[in-house]
């Protein structure tokens, strides 16, 4: 699927000698505006961010450069690009040659619709879908509020220097929020992505294990204590030293998954165990908790898109159940499988991936 679909060639303009102050009705639409000068040769794109940094009275003294997409950009990294840069449009060229923008919503916009589409052809339940409505509206609004809140209280806050302890606690929780949600948002989009057949790229590269084990194992620490739960993170290695071939971004995204599944599903004074071993020419890397067995059934179902367990000890998790989906989906992608093994103590998830030396 690639980023061409979203061309816009109608847009509004603005010349890079205009005065700034006559910008005000031109930003409240779009929240941006393309800077073009009477020989129709483009400058750039000039959104609200660079009137704060750069406060000139001309257009052209404001403009900051700026990424830009190509014609043939795929959706997976031009939205890799919106999403670094936070900038309400991008400039698209060909050949060098300036041909067009293309608005982050409306990329969105196309991807909330084929997630839709897979709902829809999707055979679940109504009491599952419901499930899952509940769960979006909470996994999206929540964090949102986090954002626009703590925007609004920093935006009046005549910072002093005896504030500034409050004003690194609230740029803290915004930042929170807008990982949960980019993090949210990113596992719709991969799992849009895979079922509708888009190409995936695997990028295969040399992975120390110890640098993600021990990032994860940071992570999840800070995690689990910013939320006051008793739990302890730990991971095993049998050798800090190894390193082997495959796609780092996504072995990550699928221990994240794994590890935080296993703490929502884990009681107080509980550890959480993960770490990888080496088994006919596989690594395998394993999760496991102390929790209530899984049932035969459960384990039929658990693998399933949107399937998801509300209440954990008359507590809800947090989740949409696209997670362990996601990790399947994610293994297969790198030519591997995830088993699970479950007693009535103790549940173990491994991830099994063909060495690539």
């Amino acid at each position: 699927m690639e980023i061409k679909k979203y061309i816009l060639n109608s847009y509004t303009t603005v010349n890079p000698f205009s005065a700034t102050i006559l910008l005000e009705e031109k930003f409240l639409e779009k929240g941006y505006v393309v800077v073009i000068d009477d020989d129709n040769k483009f400058h750039g794109i000039l959104t609200t961010c660079d009137l704060i940094k750069r406060p000139h009275k001309l257009v052209i003294d404001c403009l900051t450069e700026k990424e830009h997409l190509s014609a043939d950009e795929t959706i997976t990294s031009g939205l890799d690009k919106f999403n670094s840069n936070q900038y309400p449009a991008l400039p698209v060229f060909k050949e060098n040659k300036f041909i067009g923008i293309v608005e982050r919503q409306n990329v969105v916009d196309g991807l909330r619709i084929k997630i839709n589409e897979l709902y829809d052809k999707s055979i679940i339940s109504q009491k599952v879908k419901q499930s899952f409505l509940n769960n979006l509206s909470h996994e999206v609004r929540t964090p949102l509020n986090g954002l626009l809140g703590f925007l609004e209280l920093i935006s009046e806050l005549d910072i002093k220097d005896d504030e500034t302890e409050k004003k690194a606690l609230y740029n803290n929780i915004i930042r929170k929020s807008a990982d949960r949600f980019l993090l949210v948002m990113n596992d719709l989009i991969d799992l849009a992505l895979m079922n509708s057949n888009d190409d995936i790229k695997v990028k295969i590269e040399k992975i120390n294990i110890e640098n993600i084990l021990s990032d994860l194992k940071e992570y999840f620490e800070i995690a689990v204590s910013d939320s006051n739960r008793d739990i302890s993170v730990q991971y095993i290695i049998p050798d800090s030293s190894f390193v082997f071939r495959s796609d780092e971004k996504k072995i990550k995204q699928i221990l994240y998954h794994l590890i935080d599944n296993a703490i929502k599903f884990s009681d107080d004074n509980n550890k959480v165990i993960f770490g990888y071993k080496i088994e006919n020419q596989n690594i395998v890397f394993f999760v496991k908790n102390n929790c209530a067995q899984i049932s035969k059934d459960k384990k039929k179902q658990i693998f399933e898109v949107f399937e998801k367990q509300d209440y954990h000890n008359d507590k809800l998790v947090e989740g949409l159940g696209i997670g362990l989906s996601l990790v399947k989906r994610l293994s297969e992608l790198l030519n591997g499988k995830i088993e699970l093994v479950t007693n009535e103590t103790q549940t173990t998830f491994f991830c099994v991936i063909p060495l690539k030396r």
